[in-house]
This record gives structure tokens, C-alpha cells and sequence, in this order.
């Protein structure tokens, strides 16, 4: 019978693998950096946690308040994106077949991955509340460090939220058509409408803002301010606006007590999510389970020929033995002859950049559609005023198409592709511009429109958004070899920008506020060369 320390040594093992990855440094660094932004030490106007015209002391507890709800907020969209995907790795990699062999069972092995996924999210909470300490001491509010109030916002709060994202990681890494980019999108759909309903009056306290808020209102009443105009919200803002101080000492016992309830209840959603996926999975039984490798022609090049097949006459016999799985045959006179590249440079770029683009959309006929219909949608809406309101909607749909670039080698001709365009580097930009080429077929209509209506300035702006977003695709996509960084990055700063936030603002849904087109479009270009670099870095080391 497994024991509880074989589950902690598969959790603690596949902990030390994914700390590794580019993908955890790279929200580890965004989750330091959203420390500083929810509790800036020097003049910035950035905030996560607003209250009104006000501002609270930097008390131990109220820096680990509004750090822990940043967290909460960040973690839940960027911590799935890097938490999921460990089931069907374990698939690809041989490890699943490992572990079917021995007596772990199905629950043991989802218990495993929910720790794992528990370990990741936790790590980089403990680096947060680092972070808010830090922050404390430099602002010099407050000298007195209360770690009882400083830590107990993220146990009562952000911990059991991430519980229940690692749960659902693992949920959506064993239901079919939940394990790639769907899942992604419906993800973001649910932390979208569980971050705007944790603000609301009504249904579930996701946050515990009801008990945090009325905790706050009391201390301003008590200056004398009236509380009841007193306003919050959660969500990166910047505001230039003079501001009121206020200091709330934190979580109280009264507040504590409230809050405790609703984490215990939190957790055991959390493990009730996590092993509900048994239903689905199935120790790794190509049989039976739904995450299964491509099947293989019998006999074709390269590949073994399957049990009972006969052979290719004059090829080497192939398939699978008793000591191991089956070998690959490479004999040179079975592989098919490499091509001669075009001559001509502008022919080379255009035939590379053509098959990229079927690579791109190849298997995607939901995409198609979904073009049309905002194509029709965007031709009957006029603008209102200097925007489109189809516009930024328009530049979300294509997300999972975009996520493919700066990584995707498999799938659609690949051979012709690599022929027809052989320096990498030239691979690269033949990749960004079908990621250009795709932004405008969803974008051309609104774009359209606003030109027609003489919104130069919001024309310039939406040229530069479609240049944008391919290369910043390709920039996640090449550092981390794979779409979930994308698919966890963009829908946040698409959030932003939806919410006016100036300084995303860059499809210039506000064209007076957001950022010059000029500026997007160096943005661009700046994300474009790095990709460059970055391939270039590579194949000098190889």
C-alpha cells in the first residue's frame, strides 16, 4: 500500500523539476514586482488595493493586507498558467508509464500533482511576504513589525485561494479539452468574473473584502471622515489623486475569526477539486485514458512498424521488445531527400511566412468562424467616439493561435517551412509576421472604421496593438518553449487595458491617455529583437 511519504516524495520531486522551469522564474519575478506596486516605497500612484482618496500607513498589518490580495489576484490567473500541463508532461516524457507501473494509485498520483502544484504557488507567496517586510521597514511608517499581522492575511486569504487554483490545475489537466488552451481561456473567464464578484456586495467573499472593508471604514469613521462615501476596490490602478491617511493596525481577532471559516471551507473545495479528476484519469492506460500520444503509421519513415505488421522490405525489423519500447529506425535510405531552398530572398521570406501561417491556424476552424463574426459585427458598429468597441474583443480571440509562436516546431509542413527559410533568425520573422497578418485579419474591420470616422490618432494607435501582440507571442514563446506564459500574461494586460489602465493602454482604447503609438510601436519592436537575440544566443551555443 502507497504511504502518505510516497505522495510527498512525488510532490516534492516534481516541485524541484518545475522550479527550474523559465517559466516559474518569470512569474516569480512578476510576483516581487507586484509587491512593490501594492505598496510603493517611493511616490508611485500604482496601486492594488484602493481605497477612495485614501491612503493607509504602512503598518505591518496593512502591507501584508494589500501584498496578500495582490497575490491572490496575480497568482490565481499567472499561478494556473504555470501549474497546469504536469499531467500530460508526465505523458509525453515516459515518467506516467513509470509510475503505472508501481502501486501508486490514481488518487495517490492527483494527491501528489495537487501538492506539487501547492509547493509552486507557496514558494513564491513566502517570497511576497518577504517582499512586504521589506517594504515596511524601507517606507519607515512604522518600525514595529507585527509578524502575527503581517503573515496572517496570506494564510487566511491568499493560501486557500491558491489552494483551489492548484486543485483546479489538476481538475483541468485530466478533463478532456481542458488540458491545452480552452482550458486557459475558461480559466480566465472564471478569475475575471471571481476577481469583479469578490468586489461586489452579493455571493461568495472570494477575497474576504467584506470583513477587511469594514474593518477600514470603522477606523476612517473614527477620524471623522464620513465612511459610508468611502469606496474599494482590488485591481491594478494608478492614481494621481490627493489623498487622506488612515492607519488601520490590520487583521484583527474578530476579523481572524471570520476569515477562518471561510479558508477552511476554501481548502476542502480545494482537495475535493483535485481528486474529483479521478473520474477522468486513468494511470496512464493509452486504452482508457484521454491523454494518448499521436499514433504512428505502420512502416512509415522513421517510425517502427506496429506488432504483426510486416516490415518494409530491406528495413531493419523494428518495434517493441520486452526490454523497452520501440526503436526509431534512421536509416538514411528511408529519409526523405532535403530540399534546395529558393534563391530569392523576398520569395524565401513570403513562402516561409505563408507556412507559419498554416501552422498557425492548422486544426482551427472555431477561429475562422469566430473572425467572421466579429468581421460582420465590427462592420455594422460605428465607433464610439475616438474607440471601437469591438476592437479590443477583436485582438482576445486569436490569443490561442498566438500562444503557438517562437516554439511551435511540430504540425503542417515543416519540412518545406525549414527549407524554404533556413537561418533561424529569418525563421523568426517569417513567424511574426503570420502573428501580424493573423492580429489584422481579426482587427482590419474596426480598424477600418475608425480610419473612415477620422480617428487618426486611434488608427495609429490600433496599428501599433497589432504589432504588439505577435511579438510579444513570440518573445514568451521563445523563452520559455511553450504557450502558457502567453496564454497567463496577455488576458491580464488585456485587463488592464479594458479597464483604462493608461499604462497598458496599448491598443489605445483611450487613445488621450494611453501611451503614443510611437512608443507601442518601438514596444514592439524592442519584444521582436529580444526574440531575435535570443534565438540567435541559442544557436551559437549549440
Amino acid at each position: 500500500m502507497v504511504t502518505a511519504g510516497a505522495v510527498r516524495a512525488l510532490a516534492l520531486a516534481d516541485f524541484r523539476e518545475r522550479r527550474r522551469r523559465p517559466g516559474y522564474l518569470a512569474v516569480l519575478l512578476g510576483t516581487l514586482g507586484l509587491g512593490l506596486l501594492a505598496a510603493p516605497v517611493g511616490d508611485s500612484r500604482w496601486q492594488v488595493f484602493q481605497v477612495s482618496d485614501h491612503l493607509g500607513r504602512y503598518t505591518s498589518g496593512y502591507v501584508g493586507t494589500v501584498t496578500a490580495l495582490g497575490g491572490a489576484v496575480w497568482l490565481s490567473l499567472a499561478g494556473f498558467g504555470i501549474t497546469r500541463g504536469t499531467v500530460a508532461r508526465d505523458e509525453r516524457t515516459g515518467v506516467g508509464q513509470v509510475l503505472a507501473a508501481t502501486p501508486l494509485s490514481r488518487l495517490a498520483y492527483l494527491a501528489g500533482k495537487f501538492l506539487s502544484n501547492l509547493l509552486v504557488l507557496g514558494s513564491m507567496l513566502i517570497a511576497l511576504a518577504g517582499t512586504a517586510l521589506a517594504v515596511q521597514l524601507l517606507k519607515g511608517d512604522s518600525d514595529d513589525v507585527d509578524v502575527v499581522r503581517l503573515l496572517l492575511p496570506y494564510v487566511l486569504i491568499t493560501l486557500p485561494l491558491l489552494a483551489a487554483v492548484a486543485g483546479c490545475a489538476v481538475l483541468f489537466d485530466t478533463v478532456p479539452g481542458l488540458r491545452d488552451g480552452p482550458g486557459m481561456l475558461l480559466w480566465s473567464v472564471l478569475w475575471l468574473t471571481g476577481v469583479l464578484g469578490a468586489q461586489a456586495s452579493r455571493g461568495y467573499d472570494l477575497l474576504g473584502m467584506r470583513l477587511i472593508t469594514a474593518s477600514i471604514r470603522s477606523v476612517i469613521a473614527a477620524s471623522g471622515y464620513p465612511a459610508e462615501t468611502v469606496e474599494f476596490g482590488v485591481g491594478l490602478t494608478a492614481d494621481n489623486r490627493v489623498r487622506g491617511s488612515f492607519d488601520w493596525p490590520g487583521l484583527g481577532p474578530g476579523e481572524a475569526g471570520g476569515l477562518l471559516g471561510h479558508a477552511g471551507l476554501t481548502a476542502a473545495v480545494a482537495v475535493a477539486l483535485a481528486l474529483a479528476g479521478a473520474a477522468w484519469f486513468h494511470r496512464f492506460d493509452r486504452a482508457a485514458s484521454p491523454v494518448r500520444r499521436p499514433a504512428r503509421q505502420a512502416g512509415s519513415p522513421g517510425c517502427p512498424a506496429s506488432p504483426g505488421s510486416p516490415a518494409s522490405p530491406g528495413a531493419p525489423a523494428s518495434g517493441p521488445t520486452a526490454s523497452g519500447p520501440a526503436a526509431f529506425d534512421l536509416d538514411p535510405a528511408r529519409m526523405t531527400p532535403a530540399e534546395t531552398a529558393p534563391s530569392r530572398a523576398g520569395g524565401t521570406l513570403l513562402a516561409a511566412t505563408a507556412g507559419e501561417l498554416r501552422v498557425l491556424v492548422q486544426g482551427r476552424r472555431l477561429w475562422w468562424a469566430g473572425t467572421l463574426g466579429l468581421a460582420l459585427l465590427a462592420a455594422v458598429t460605428r465607433p464610439d467616439g475616438p474607440t471601437h468597441a469591438v476592437l479590443p474583443f477583436a485582438m482576445l480571440w486569436p490569443v490561442l493561435l498566438w500562444s503557438r509562436m517562437g516554439h511551435r516546431t511540430d504540425g503542417g509542413s515543416v519540412g518545406e517551412l525549414l527549407a524554404a527559410c533556413p537561418a533561424p533568425a529569418r525563421r523568426l520573422l517569417a513567424g511574426l509576421l503570420a502573428g501580424v497578418v493573423l492580429a489584422l485579419a481579426v482587427a482590419a474591420a474596426p480598424i477600418a472604421r475608425l480610419l473612415a470616422a477620422g480617428q487618426l490618432r486611434a488608427t495609429a494607435a490600433a496599428l501599433a496593438g497589432v504589432l504588439l501582440v505577435p511579438a510579444l507571442a513570440l518573445l514568451c514563446g521563445s523563452v520559455t518553449r511553450g504557450p502558457r506564459l502567453f496564454q497567463s500574461l496577455y488576458p491580464m494586460l488585456w485587463y488592464g487595458m479594458v479597464n483604462h489602465l493608461a499604462g497598458l493602454d496599448f491598443l489605445g482604447v483611450d487613445p488621450d491617455r494611453g501611451p503614443a503609438p510611437a512608443a507601442v510601436a518601438a514596444t514592439a519592436a524592442a519584444l521582436a529583437l529580444g526574440a531575435l537575440a535570443l534565438e540567435a544566443i541559442r544557436e551559437s551555443t549549440r
